[in-house]
């Protein structure tokens, strides 16, 4: 069952869903959440050696270039992100969210930018039950047109949430094991 705006608010008040900063009245769909879009961007590197995923990410350690935007530059100017057509990026939400552990939530693009072709969330949409953390975004542009990406104001993803049949114990959820290495990230990707 996807929950509504009110029961997420109820959720929020009671904290068993948080999100850092606290959201903005324009956030709130009917049933979603709309996010901010973070200050860092990552950016892979080509490389003309074949990546074996399936022996981890250490693969691809160093194949990277990443930049944390400042909120205002030393003008007092704001930054954008430019993405180029057919580019691929990592780009983290400007929230942190904790989601329960009898909970499950789901992370979409909106259609404002799908209709210029940019893919906010291309694959693995699961918020599992126990994240903790920012949600690391993989943005495509597949349109035809450069596309200005502002940092705090842009909003290009949603968030729904959906009850489980049953709570997960403690010793479930994501974060309870040592391969889940994406919890508290703060980064797109992990250092190694």
């Amino acid at each position: 069952m996807i929950l509504t705006r009110d029961e997420i608010k109820e959720l929020v008040e009671r904290e068993e869903i948080r999100f850092d900063p606290p959201l903005q009245e324009k956030q709130w769909g009917d049933a979603s959440v709309d996010l901010r879009l973070g200050y860092k961007f990552t950016k892979l590197k080509s490389s003309d050696h074949k990546i074996p995923l399936a022996k981890g990410l250490k693969q691809i350690s160093g194949l990277w270039h990443e930049e944390t935007f400042p909120h205002h530059d030393s003008f007092g100017k704001r930054r954008a992100y430019c993405i180029e057509p057919d580019e691929f990026i990592l780009a983290q939400t400007y929230e942190h969210v904790w989601i329960p552990r009898n909970l499950i939530a789901r992370v979409e693009g909106r259609s404002m930018y799908a209709r210029v072709g940019l893919s906010m969330h291309e694959t693995a949409p699961w918020l599992q039950p126990g994240w903790d953390g920012q949600i690391t975004l993989e943005i495509r542009n597949s349109g035809p047109l450069q596309i200005e990406l502002m940092p705090f104001d842009d909003m290009p993803c949603q968030v729904t949430f959906m009850r489980l049949s049953r709570d997960l114990s403690s010793e479930q959820g994501y974060g309870s094991r040592p391969t889940d290495s994406f919890q508290h990230q703060s980064s797109p990707l992990p250092k190694f």
